[in-house]
């Protein structure tokens, strides 16, 4: 009997009580109080990792799909890529119209140059020298020089020398090139052999002269030739064309 109202006692003395007289009889557990308020949120935790990427979401109307959104900005540009391959040949271009008249030529103006001279000197001619045609026929522009017997080219280009000469006797000449007062070089050679009577011997050539070169004849140790009235010996040369 005591028993039961200890535990009497201590419903209706609240805590205090429970505290003092459940103390005495603390070999019977008491009634469980009543709950309390909840707790305060705990911390944050650690993030976690990256979970797998889902599937695509599925749309199950057609009314359900937003409306389309605004185009996002322009990327950087790219790196320039390699070098392609050169593309075919081109067709070709449409014809130009021709162009303007040009000026009128002037004959007058188109360069010159000619010559002719005849030898009246009686004596032979020395050996391996010029032969000196003294009486100028025609020396256009002035390129020969009669006191020299040489023509110097002065437009160079293409040229056509000859002569016509009478001799009494084996003859025999050299047509000769060169610059200056030099030896010059052999071009061609003409011979003509006859005895105790007069003939006339001719012999050309085309030549290609640079500026400041030099043509001559000069006889070898047969060199019968003659300048006399009514027998004259004559060199000329003329320009063709001259150089482009």
């Amino acid at each position: 009997m005591q028993t039961v109202w200890a535990m009497l006692i201590c419903l209706a003395g609240g805590q205090l009580a429970s505290a003092t007289l459940c103390k005495t009889y603390g070999t019977i557990p008491g009634i469980p109080g009543s709950p309390g308020q909840p707790g305060r949120n705990g911390r944050d935790g650690v993030k976690g990792q990256k979970g797998e990427q889902g599937p695509p979401g599925q749309v199950e109307h057609e009314g359900d799909r937003g409306e389309r959104g605004d185009p996002g900005l322009p990327g950087y540009p790219g790196k320039v890529g390699p070098r392609g391959p050169p593309g075919p040949k081109g067709l070709p271009g449409v014809r130009g119209l021709p162009g303007p008249q040009g000026d009128s030529g002037d004959y007058k103006t188109t360069v010159k140059s000619a010559f002719s001279a005849a030898r009246t000197i009686s004596s032979y001619p020395r050996r391996e020298h010029p032969i000196r045609f003294d009486r100028i026929i025609i020396n256009e522009k002035g390129h020969y020089e009669n006191r020299y017997g040489r023509f110097t080219c002065r437009v160079p280009g293409i040229y056509y020398f000859t002569y016509h000469v009478t001799s009494r006797g084996n003859l025999c000449l050299n047509v000769k090139k060169g610059r200056g007062g030099s030896r010059g070089e052999k071009v061609v050679t003409f011979c003509d052999y006859v005895h105790s009577s007069y003939q006339v011997t001719t012999g050309g050539v085309v030549l290609k002269l640079a500026a400041d070169e030099s043509v001559w004849l000069e006889p070898t140790e047969k060199n019968s030739l003659v300048g006399i009235e009514g027998s004259d010996s004559i060199f000329s040369g003329f320009l063709i064309f001259p150089e482009a």
